[in-house]
């Protein structure tokens, strides 16, 4: 095996030999040399036993037809076909090199079909000849059926009072928006949190397929339903380390950052968490990727998501708090408040007091219902494509500063007042071009295609300090 193989790979040769032979085929009394190319990028995982086998047998004459499909696969020492990780990257990379057929494991086999090639899978390596020589004839496997879509354990309706965080919840959705929750223990951050889960609006094609294909890599796919109907919705402990986060490893696997990809990414207590593993969702924030680099290469991994944490403003919660006094000395409270540092707090658009709930507001009927929420979501999200004249997931926390020059205009009245709150609050060029992304938001889930006074005045409005 040549072509800086890992020992993965290595161990290939074994299995490769036992499966040939327990399949009812002669392995080849001779040196047989196996040449991974191209030579200089490490090889890594058993996803190429299948191919290596088939390799064999067609060099050897008992496989007596050309393979032009892809193969990818494990083989056990028995001959059966195992599934592997990573199936839709890499078939989805193949059609565009103009693969059309896939030869896997019955269980890599509707992850492959979902992405628009012929997909055929198979139990063992002998099947996979049968089919490959006509004496046994495999149909294609369908694309595989949409699961259900999934309920939600929140929604808006559950939350009493709070319309201030219910309005920013909505707009974090409506634009992509970070959102950060502060405010005392029991008043509901966490509710408000889980409840952004209803009101996304729900995945395109192309978004369900990269969003499937990190999941494929990092192994959490379903076989039976491989392509995702729901975002992501991922909640780490604050014990996550770094490498748990934005991934990692050697090889490098795709991190919590990755699998929110197209959904959310929810930091509960997050000044909890140490300041060094916060400080690494820098770069996927501004970036909306991340890459990992270790000596044997480098991987990038998409990381499109809306950061939603929620935290207590002081180490004992009640700091600010009109009903209960706060214990904490000030070293502590700015010590705990430091965990966020300054560059981070400035990628969060949205800074939200939660406060107490009176109990008379315990019992409001008619609360609003996720479920209207998500149509002005839906028909926001409508007018950021219509105005951008694209296709794509962008949003109007995406838009560059030539795009909110253009889409941002406001009058002098207006400017006066983003003049006073850029000397007061020392907001940096990256806050101020933050604001008007809000406040672009804002108009449009108003219907609205200008921006007014109160949209800014909003957006600062929830811009304040935690």
């Amino acid at each position: 095996m040549v072509g800086l193989p890992d020992a993965a790979v290595q161990e290939a040769r074994e299995r490769v030999r036992a499966a040939v032979r327990n399949s009812g085929f002669e392995f080849p009394l001779r040196r047989v040399t196996v040449n991974l190319a191209p030579a200089e990028r490490r090889k890594e995982g058993t996803g190429f036993e299948l191919a290596i086998a088939l390799g064999i047998l067609r060099a050897s004459g008992q496989l007596r037809v050309d393979v032009t499909a892809l193969c990818l696969g494990e083989l056990a020492l028995d001959g059966a076909l195992r599934p592997v990780r990573g199936t839709m990257p890499r078939v989805r990379y193949a059609a565009t090199r103009g693969v059309r057929e896939v030869l896997a494991a019955g269980a890599n086999a509707g992850e492959a079909a979902a992405c628009g090639v012929e997909a055929f899978g198979f139990a063992s390596l002998r099947d996979v000849v049968d089919h490959l020589e006509g004496r046994v004839r495999v149909v294609p496997t369908p694309v595989p059926e949409c699961a259900a879509a999934p309920r939600h354990p929140v929604d808006l309706a559950d939350i009493a009072g709070q319309e201030t965080p219910k309005r920013a919840l909505e707009i974090a959705a409506a634009g992509g928006h970070n959102l950060l929750f502060v405010g005392p223990p029991g008043t509901g951050k966490t509710m408000l949190a889980r409840a952004l889960e209803s009101i996304l609006p729900p995945l395109d094609h192309a978004e369900a397929l990269a969003a499937s294909a990190v999941h494929s890599v990092a192994g959490l796919t379903d076989p039976r339903h491989p392509v995702l109907t729901a975002r992501p919705f991922r909640a780490p402990h604050h014990t996550a380390s770094h490498l748990s986060l934005v991934g990692g490893g050697s090889p490098p696997r795709p991190g919590e950052v990755s699998l929110a990809h197209c959904g959310a990414l929810f930091l509960d207590e997050v000044a909890e968490f140490s300041r060094g593993v916060l400080d690494t969702l820098r770069e996927p924030l501004e970036e909306r990727s991340i890459t990992i680099s270790r000596a044997g290469g480098a991987a990038t991994y998409p990381a499109r998501f809306v950061l939603v944490a929620a935290m207590n403003p002081c180490p004992c919660g009640f700091w600010g708090d009109a009903e209960r006094e706060c214990t904490c000395l000030p070293e502590q409270i700015e010590r705990y408040r430091g965990k966020l540092s300054g560059p981070l707090l400035d990628r969060i658009d949205l800074r939200v007091h939660v406060p107490r709930v009176p109990f008379e507001r315990l019992r409001d009927e008619g609360r609003e219902r996720s479920a209207d929420v998500r149509d002005r979501v839906l028909a926001a999200r409508e007018a950021m494509r219509a105005r951008l004249s694209t296709t794509g997931p962008r949003v109007n926390a995406d838009l560059t500063v030539a795009e909110v020059n253009r889409f941002c205009e406001v009058d002098s009245e207006t400017e006066s007042l983003l003049a006073e709150a850029v000397r007061a609050r020392r907001l940096s060029a990256r806050g101020y071009h933050r604001v008007l992304r809000v406040a672009r938001t804002a108009a449009d889930l108003a219907g609205r295609e200008g921006l007014r006074s109160e949209d800014v005045a909003f957006a600062l409005l929830l811009r304040s300090d935690p």
